[in-house]
């Protein structure tokens, strides 16, 4: 995990708070690593406070494992946290299909098509990281022309598990290019304003990268909370405790 150097006053929390969160997504921290407030505030050069800080709004994303007095660490990958995720992404981005069709421009196809190029280009270099993040561009720009920046918002910052699933999938041979076919179909739909083929077309899309749970379990065996694997314990979410699972090493 890399650091950032010295940051501005004005926006340490928020700072800290953007850049662990993205190395916990990216998996640059495994899921199971061990962290401290200590050495998080060594590495970004900032006092323990904003990291404090930082880890309680994590916490609530469902992103670190907090036992007080014990361990922070990052939380491993939960297919029943991801299930959840992914019914708010399902029902969130079907629904704001109809309003992108009204709301829609021509600025914004042509937005749509320049993504899916450079996508194509991030799958042929290898860069996954890239490649999500033109993924998100894309599925992005359905709610930013319907208006409904808020709805996005919250698929942002609730869906963490489901991301890490995403970007794990993709990583197989095969899944990263048929993202981009699926998503050139899509546009297509769209264009002709046929909201019955684009929902069709979008619970396919999004129901593809849900399909890889037990060959994702195989591959990655540490990075997930199994059926049979660990004690209850009290994730400290600022003042509030909720019972988790965790893995036994």
């Amino acid at each position: 995990m890399e650091g950032t150097g010295k940051m501005r006053s004005g926006s340490v929390q928020d700072s800290v708070y953007a850049n662990l969160r993205k190395n916990i997504v990216t998996l640059n921290l495994a899921p199971g690593t061990g962290i401290s407030e200590k050495e998080i505030a060594l590495l970004y050069k900032v006092s323990r406070t904003p990291v404090r800080e930082t880890f309680i709004h994590l916490a609530n994303e469902g992103l670190l494992q907090i036992v007080p007095q014990k361990e922070t660490m990052i939380s491993r990958i939960d297919f029943s946290r991801v299930e959840q995720e992914f019914f708010l992404r399902e029902n969130l981005e079907m629904a704001v299909l109809e309003p992108f069709i009204s709301k829609s421009k021509a600025e914004h196809f042509t937005a749509l098509e320049q993504l899916i190029r450079m996508q194509k280009n991030a799958f042929t270099d290898g860069d996954t990281i890239a490649f999500m993040e033109f993924d998100d561009a894309f599925h992005h720009t359905f709610f930013s022309a319907a208006a409904q920046e808020l709805s996005w918002k919250v698929l942002e910052q609730m869906s963490g598990h489901y991301y890490r699933v995403r970007l794990l999938a993709i990583r197989l041979k095969g899944i990263a290019e048929g993202v981009v076919g699926q998503h050139k179909k899509l546009l297509g739909t769209l264009k002709k304003k046929d909201l019955s083929g684009a929902r069709d077309l979008l619970k396919l899309h999004l129901h593809k990268l849900g399909n890889e749970e037990k060959l994702l379990e195989k591959e990655f065996p540490d990075y997930f909370i199994t059926k049979d694997s660990g004690d209850a314990f009290d994730v400290d979410f600022g003042g509030f405790s909720m019972p988790g699972k965790r893995s036994r090493e």
